[in-house]
């Protein structure tokens, strides 16, 4: 078992992924994304960034949520 003391910083990160996790646990993996990319294309208009939608923003392909992944 590893005895070191986990950082305040590493602390702050898992308690914002786990956050991050609930805000989008009701919903597919495919609606999941697609709300993170419309959060993040806002997030960056608010911010003065330019977001164009190209053919890398379309999701063809999603990864399965690590709750079920490998079980058929």
């Amino acid at each position: 078992m590893n005895e070191m003391k986990e950082s305040k910083a590493m602390q702050e990160v898992r308690a914002w992924k786990a956050e991050c996790d609930a805000e989008v646990a009701h919903l597919d993996v495919a609606h999941a994304v697609r709300k993170r990319l419309a959060d993040s294309a806002k997030a960056a208009a608010q911010f003065g960034f330019r977001y164009e939608q190209t053919a890398h923003s379309q999701i063809s392909v999603v990864a399965e949520r690590k709750e079920t992944y490998g079980k058929t």
